[in-house]
């Protein structure tokens, strides 16, 4: 549980997020997580592409993580309290801001993600699996991505089995095609690598 007095950092946020390349922001709003660290004078907002960092009053620090369309829910509830003061509460499953409480079973606590695998908010589906391609599967969960990552794998498949349908009659076949996006994710991978310490 922990607890933190704040009514405007919400806002400020999802409007920053929203300056983003607002098409593809969109797009993942129904499957984007929201991490929030909490500290006894600032909360760390965290989303993919998007951080931001506001003064608060944190009663007790910790970390959440909940689904980006329950925190936008919630400030549409946060913003009709006119005071410049909320106390939002967060427990596992439970989100409170002062007297209105909204349960979800994919809000969680002590959640941290490794920022150093950020995405921009507009990522395509290549500078995603590039990223992808540096963590396991487990690491991919933990930070948020998994829904993005499926759906970068969907859009090449889908990309290679129209280009090469389009290019049947040259010879070109389908593996060719995925071949060369493969060699493509590699190289932006690679480039993503942080450098090794001898």
């Amino acid at each position: 549980m922990f607890q933190l007095w704040n009514s405007r950092f919400a806002p400020q946020i999802c409007a920053k997020r929203r300056s983003n390349s607002p098409s593809t922001v969109e797009s993942f709003k129904e499957t984007d997580c929201a991490d929030l660290l909490v500290s006894s004078f600032a909360a760390t907002f965290r989303t993919v592409g998007t951080a931001a960092e506001v003064p608060i009053e944190g009663t007790h620090p910790g970390t959440v993580r909940l689904p980006l369309k329950i925190l936008v829910n919630v400030i549409k509830v946060a913003k009709t309290y006119n005071t410049p003061r909320l106390k939002w509460h967060f427990e596992p499953g439970v989100i409170r801001v002062e007297k209105f409480s909204l349960s979800h079973p994919d809000i969680s606590l002590g959640i941290l993600p490794d920022l150093k695998f950020d995405l921009p908010a507009d990522a395509g589906p290549v500078h995603t699996l590039a990223v992808a391609r540096l963590l396991s599967p487990e690491q991919i969960a933990d930070q948020g991505l998994r829904e993005r990552v499926e759906a970068a794998q969907r859009r090449v498949c889908a990309g290679v089995s129209t280009a090469a349908l389009a290019l049947k009659e040259f010879g070109i076949s389908q593996g060719q095609l995925q071949e060369l996006v493969d060699m493509r994710i590699r190289e932006i991978s690679e480039k993503m690598k942080p450098p090794t310490r001898l």
